[in-house]
């Protein structure tokens, strides 16, 4: 059973560190797809608008010592696209299956421990759901697992042919849509209780944020005045809600939690500790 985790990461340099540590004594190889510039299918101004800032430094220095990684650099039109390229070379390595992390987001040990129990003792699935707690301006607010409709698939077992009436055709694994593919075998939601990962998308500087908003793949999809009237207010508005920042009830509320069940290797997160990210 051999786990290929991708990352297809576009300026993530203030958590793609801590995520790449925690998930690399869990699998057998990691693929970064690192982006150069920013996607120009969702704001095609993008890549006049967007610098790169220290990713490709931090992707540089890890590598030198962590003999799993493997480091792609290239420019990708789209989300789908980029993480296609991540199962190009998937496929050509012989991997089993295929775990799509993002560079913001980070699991705890043990619940790395429990996915792979759950993907071997299940080899006839085909998609594993993983659900995550969102935090939202810093890591003691957080929109819940359990109150989110998001049902984030996450592992998806790497099929390279079909068999019809006994005939065996081609069919190699595609993402055919943001978080979809074409594997063949039941879908299934691993349980809360046993893993969820910490998504950080939301925990960011302001800085970062304004960045993201203006190239990650729902760019052409932000509502008119969110970032002023729901991010930037939020912190002197706390009790606000529906604050997703495209489908408003996606994130019904965030909700304050300590950050005591955060993976371990965040501890020493220079954001750890502060109210709200500045």
């Amino acid at each position: 059973m051999r786990i290929t985790a991708v990352f297809c990461v576009y300026n993530e340099e203030e958590y793609l560190e801590y995520a790449l540590r925690a998930i690399l004594p869990a699998v057998d190889r990691v693929i970064l797809c690192l982006g150069l510039s920013p996607y120009n299918a969702y704001n095609p101004k993008a890549r006049e608008i967007s610098r790169p800032d220290g990713t490709e430094g931090i992707v540089d220095r890890i590598s030198k010592t962590q003999p799993k990684l493997t480091v792609v650099k290239g420019t990708w039109g789209s989300e789908i696209e980029h993480r296609n390229a991540g199962l190009e070379l998937c496929l050509k390595d012989g991997a089993d299956y295929y775990w799509l992390v993002d560079g913001d987001e980070v699991y705890r040990e043990d619940h790395l421990m429990n996915i792979r129990e759950e993907i071997s003792r299940r080899p006839r699935v085909g998609t594993f759901i993983v659900k995550c707690h969102i935090f939202w301006r810093s890591f003691s607010y957080r929109i819940p697992a359990q109150t989110l409709p998001w049902r984030p698939r996450r592992i998806f077992k790497m099929t390279r042919d079909r068999s019809i009436l006994g005939i065996r055709f081609p069919h190699p694994l595609r993402f055919t849509g943001q978080n979809e593919t074409n594997s063949l075998g039941e879908v299934v939601e691993i349980p809360s209780e046993r893993a969820v990962f910490y998504h950080f998308s939301y925990a960011r500087s302001r800085a970062a944020m304004e960045n993201k908003l203006k190239t990650f793949s729902h760019a052409h999809e932000i509502r008119e005045g969110w970032f002023e009237n729901v991010w930037s207010r939020w912190p002197h508005e706390r009790e606000m809600s529906n604050i997703h920042p495209t489908d408003p009830p996606k994130f019904p509320r965030a909700v304050y939690q300590p950050p005591e069940d955060l993976p371990a290797i965040l501890r020493s997160h220079p954001y750890h500790d502060l109210d709200i990210i500045p």
